[in-house]
């Protein structure tokens, strides 16, 4: 298994590039079809023909320069270029499709009038503790038994982190050759850990999500792998990617 981070820049398309843009509040849906377009017509552009995929082999974020106004009753945010992207992944043959779909790409008009500026590979991160605090860039979607979990209720938070990360690695042994033997053991989430409850606009409608940060107790294997597979479910879809505190 590898560790990489793919980050890609994007500005607009143009010779205006020091504005403000405005875009949907639901942006992550655009920022899929970014995904499969860079995915072209390699092996992961497979899950893009079938209609129930299963878990992502991969997890992604979109970051602005800065978000300037957030129109709700428009279903618009005004915010200050450049957009960042970032792919997190362990597979090594994922991260090279997504990675040469950019370098292909780069220069050309690449999602929501915007052009794809520069790419870069982020250093390698290691989790070696048995303890970590993450940053959830964006948001994290947590699906429970009835329904999306919103952090009010810890072990009903540690009982759908569980699930989905020992479901998500049995998943990606199987349809992705994903190592395995890992010491994937159950999480605990520590307190104080710093999230709380929020409100995410998805294809016209609105999730349940937490944002923050999370303490989380396991072997460090189990650690590296929420960090490079993302935290939750609909990770494939722009949420649940963790950065390193500190």
């Amino acid at each position: 298994m590898i560790n990489l981070r793919l980050r890609i820049v994007l500005e607009p398309a143009g010779s205006v590039r020091e504005g403000p843009i405005t875009i949907p509040l639901d942006f992550r849906r655009h920022f899929i079809s970014l995904i499969k377009a860079l995915a072209g017509t390699s092996s992961l552009a497979n899950r893009f023909t079938i209609e129930k995929p299963g878990y992502s082999p991969y997890v992604f974020s979109v970051d602005f320069n800065g978000i300037i106004a957030m129109n709700t009753s428009k279903g618009e945010i005004t915010c200050r270029p450049p957009v960042f992207m970032t792919i997190s992944t362990g597979i090594f043959e994922v991260m090279t499709a997504l990675s040469n779909g950019a370098i292909a790409m780069k220069g050309r008009k690449a999602v929501l009038g915007l052009s794809l500026k520069d790419i870069y590979l982020l250093p390698l991160k290691k989790i070696r503790s048995t303890s970590k605090k993450f940053r959830i860039l964006g948001h994290a979607v947590l699906r429970g038994i009835c329904d999306y979990v919103d952090g009010s209720d810890v072990e009903q938070l540690e009982e759908a982190i569980n699930t989905h990360l020992f479901n998500r690695y049995n998943f990606l042994v199987k349809e992705y050759c994903l190592e395995d033997g890992l010491r994937i053991n159950p999480v605990k989430v520590l307190t104080p850990s710093g999230y709380y409850k929020g409100v995410c606009y998805h294809y016209g409608g609105q999730l349940t999500t937490i944002q923050g940060h999370i303490h989380l107790q396991s072997t460090p294997e189990t650690l590296q792998f929420l960090y490079d597979y993302g935290l939750g479910v609909r990770t494939g879809q722009g949420f649940g990617l963790l950065e390193v505190d500190g």
